[in-house]
């Protein structure tokens, strides 16, 4: 049983413990023992059992006294510590942390949550939940999680990256990425305003979030390549952000060394998901659209009537993704395998 702590239980933090909580083999393997967020805990409690994209939690939750109650499970311990330095989760008998805040995005600044930890009962083991802005470590389940040798700090990537890493890796295995650019169309967040208002160094985002389309940049392509370094130098992208609450969806053109075909394509993808990337890519093959994949657990769900093959050499793929429940339950995968190895 690994125990674990959560800093930051705004939509990732919520999600990796509702996925927690419902997945039957997490259930056995990973209990959250401790939750640190700045705001209100009764307000918290409400948005883990009523979500609006998710639906009802499905078990009864209460707060008090600085303690988390969900039907059926023990007591999670929570804090309202806003001085990171005052934290203490091994204390509370935390194993791993999941830094979910947003708030710290480079070892230096994670470093807060070993201090204590190591000296008093073993906190060797700190997962970023998004990218870092520094050299740190990165992986990503079923793309280079293999290479994770003990380390104490390190990221689980973004959503995105998640999303799109998977595919580059089987289609640059099987016929070799010579160069790639891709668009992201994703949901809203919470960072973006829902009145038109300023947003540091972006005019566009600075507009509502619910009344446009607004062209971005992202920061996959950097992280990708942390991923898989072997394209360095071969892809870029940007990001369109849309008027949905959840779900993103990949749309990706490639340049590929060898001559394929659009049966090709598709073989190499489904044969995939059926295999090596079990549980990690998935197929959709009725024409789903957006809210279809709410609560959809792959890293990424393959489009075969949507992706296609130009001229043997130039392809294009497109998948569906849902950036929340997906990324959360990458997470727990990757907390369970970093223990275990």
């Amino acid at each position: 049983m690994i125990n674990i702590a959560i800093n930051g239980f705004g939509r990732i933090g919520r999600s990796i413990l509702r996925a927690s909580l419902l997945r039957k083999d997490m259930c056995e393997d990973i209990r959250i023992v401790a939750i640190n967020d700045i705001h209100d805990w009764e307000i918290l409690s409400y948005l883990l059992e009523r979500d609006s994209t998710h639906g009802a939690l499905g078990l009864e939750v209460k707060y008090s006294q600085n303690t988390l109650e969900i039907e059926g499970l023990p007591p999670i311990h929570t804090l309202t510590q806003s001085n990171p330095n005052n934290l203490d989760f091994a204390a509370l008998g935390a194993d791993m942390i999941l830094e979910s805040s947003g708030k710290f995005l480079d070892s230096k600044t994670l470093a807060h949550h070993c201090k204590k930890g190591i000296k008093q009962k073993g906190i060797t083991k700190v997962m970023l939940c998004a990218s870092p802005t520094d050299g740190m470590p990165t992986f990503a389940l079923g793309v280079n999680h293999t290479q994770y040798s003990g380390e104490s700090i390190f990221s689980n990537a973004s959503c995105t990256a998640n999303a799109l890493a998977p595919l580059c890796k089987i289609l640059n295995q099987d016929f070799g990425i010579e160069l790639m650019s891709f668009c992201i169309t994703h949901s809203y967040t919470n960072e973006q305003s829902l009145l038109d208002s300023v947003y540091p160094n972006d005019k566009r985002r600075s507009r509502a979030a619910a009344q446009n389309i607004i062209p971005t940049s992202t920061g996959a392509s950097g992280t990708l390549i942390r991923l898989l370094p072997e394209l360095k130098g071969k892809i870029a992208g940007h990001s369109v952000r849309v008027p949905v609450p959840n779900i993103l969806l990949l749309d990706i053109t490639l340049t590929l060394s060898r001559h394929i075909t659009t049966q090709n394509l598709h073989q190499s993808l489904i044969s995939a998901a059926q295999d090596s990337m079990k549980g990690i890519i998935d197929i959709d093959y009725k024409q789903g659209v957006s809210s279809d994949f709410i609560g959809n657990p792959h890293s990424v769900v393959f489009v075969p009537d949507l992706s296609y093959v130009l001229n043997g050499k130039m392809a294009r793929i497109m998948a569906w993704c849902d950036n929340e429940w997906g990324y959360a339950n990458r997470v727990l995968d990757m907390a369970r395998f970093c223990v275990s190895n």
